[in-house]
């Protein structure tokens, strides 16, 4: 046999494969149902829902997100690196932080602001009730209020 004529063997054989699959292709499947009409399916979702805090649909910001939300707010601007360095060491940097470890009514939010302020944040009109502490905006106006009447030694002594 000539080299020619393997080739074109070659060639019909692979014609008639790809013919063969495509011809196949074109039928309609026997292992699936054929359907009319409109078909409805319902999901259940099996991801547990808490409601130990407020969720958000935003996306989570980063510490320097939020540092940058706490100059606008109000924060002294020189303030933002000791600002940035608190936010991780209480809540790294979760909003949703919740501390029900501390014997002073609870730690709640972004900065940690515990249970004993809650008449005095009321007062003032920054919170309803002390889960508005896991708002962030909330949380970082609650902690410039403490700020400015204790400095950082509302958080510890070596940040004073």
């Amino acid at each position: 046999m000539s080299y020619l004529a393997i080739k074109i063997g070659a060639w019909f054989i692979s014609g008639l494969a790809c013919f063969t699959l495509l011809w196949d292709a074109s039928k309609p499947s026997e292992g699936i149902p054929q359907t009319t009409g409109q078909q409805t399916i319902t999901l259940t979702s099996i991801v547990p829902t808490t409601t130990a805090a407020p969720t958000t649909t935003v996306a989570p910001k980063g510490c320097a997100e939020y540092v940058a939300d706490a100059i606008i707010a109000g924060w002294p601007a020189d303030q933002a690196p000791m600002l940035a360095k608190v936010m991780y060491r209480e809540s790294f940097c979760n909003p949703l932080a919740w501390n029900g470890k501390d014997s002073n009514g609870g730690s709640r939010g972004l900065l940690q602001i515990n249970g004993t302020h809650e008449s005095w944040l009321i007062e003032q009109g920054i919170i309803t009730k002390l889960d508005d502490l896991f708002y962030p905006d909330v949380n970082i106006k609650a902690a410039l209020h403490l700020y400015r009447m204790v400095g950082w030694s509302a958080w510890a002594s070596t940040y004073g």
